[in-house]
């Protein structure tokens, strides 16, 4: 048996990804997640013996710290994501991607973690220059509830570093592709299921900039990081993706087009986001000279096979996190989390 990596989060759409690289990779994990969204992601898991699933909140100090005990490694993937579900639940949202951050820092130091790694976001750039690419000194100009608080957690994962402690944040490019728990709330992904099934997309503010990274490069980049040496990751903050991947909404919409030359696209000028970014990677590539497995084409292939056999339904489509959160965050949940803390 390999490591063993304590993963919050586990059971969401980059936690299915890393879990199944990392148990081929004989790596031990343990998967820590409270299943807004179900077990089915995660079932085929239970198969590897070196597979741990343990039901659980990051909230539950009592409970963490028992489920760390033997861990070597923790990764954060634990959080309410995007601006509309922070939003429905803006308590939770603060306890979840705050507080619980905070509490496995605390747990993960009591029970000498050798890594920690945090998954931040580019989104904390929020409204910068087209012209440039924001790299890790850039000015942060969060336009949202979700990404101020991953600025405030970036502060504290920096703040637990020590000598014996090395904590890492990431800020991860816009995801796509599939995995075992596939988000529909995203560009590529979402672009992709309209285009399959109504053959016509809607664009807003085509000509807003995101950088993007498929899921399964997200799940390699954060192996990468708890296969380096501290002195190379100890305290720092890395973009990451891959430059080469930054394309606006527009690009993104002629990657179909070329896949789909009848494809009806209907733009609308106003923006409902305001997010417009292009932002370097080099630092993270040139650490580990490493390029993209995925390109968005490959995704869009990735997509469309999964939509013609089936593994992908409409059921995974509207099951989304809009719907899911407001659901499970009701306001009695709410109110009980803000009471009990």
């Amino acid at each position: 048996m390999g490591k063993k990596i304590f993963i919050a989060g586990g059971a969401g759409y980059v936690g299915t990804a890393l879990i199944d690289l990392a148990l081929k990779k004989n790596y031990q994990i343990i998967c820590y997640d409270m299943l807004i969204y179900s077990d089915d992601p995660i079932k085929q898991f239970n198969n590897y013996p070196n597979f741990k699933f343990i039901k659980g909140d990051v909230r539950d100090r009592s409970k963490l710290d028992k489920s760390i005990v033997g861990s070597d490694y923790v990764v954060n993937l634990a959080a309410i994501v995007g601006d509309k579900p922070c939003q429905v639940a803006p308590k939770s949202t603060y306890q979840i991607n705050y507080l619980g951050n905070q509490f496995l820092l605390e747990s993960s130091k009591k029970n000498r973690i050798k890594k920690f790694i945090f998954a931040s976001t580019c989104s904390n750039y929020g409204i910068s220059s087209s012209n440039l690419f924001a790299d890790e000194s850039s000015k942060l100009n969060p336009v949202s509830l979700y990404a101020e608080i991953k600025i405030d957690s970036e502060k504290l994962v920096k703040d637990f570093n020590d000598k014996s402690f090395c904590t890492t944040s990431l800020r991860f490019a816009t995801a796509y592709g599939i995995s075992n728990r596939t988000r529909f709330d995203l560009t590529v992904n979402s672009f992709a299921y309209e285009a399959y099934k109504d053959k016509k997309l809607m664009v807003f503010a085509g000509d807003t900039w995101r950088p993007y990274i498929h899921v399964y490069d997200m799940g390699h980049l954060i192996l990468k990081i708890l296969e380096s040496s501290d002195q190379k990751i100890s305290g720092e903050v890395f973009n990451a993706g891959f430059t080469n991947e930054n394309y606006t909404k527009e690009d993104i919409v002629n990657f179909f087009i070329e896949k789909m030359p009848s494809l009806e696209v209907n733009t609308v000028n106003s923006i409902e986001d305001p997010r417009n970014y292009k932002v370097s990677f080099k630092k993270i590539e040139k650490l580990f000279n490493i390029k993209n497995n995925y390109s968005i084409p490959l995704g869009i292939d990735e997509l469309f096979d999964s939509f013609k056999s089936g593994k992908l339904t409409y059921n995974d489509y509207s099951t989304n996190s809009l719907d899911k959160i407001t659901e499970f965050f009701n306001k009695k949940e709410e109110s009980l989390y803000i009471n009990n803390i």
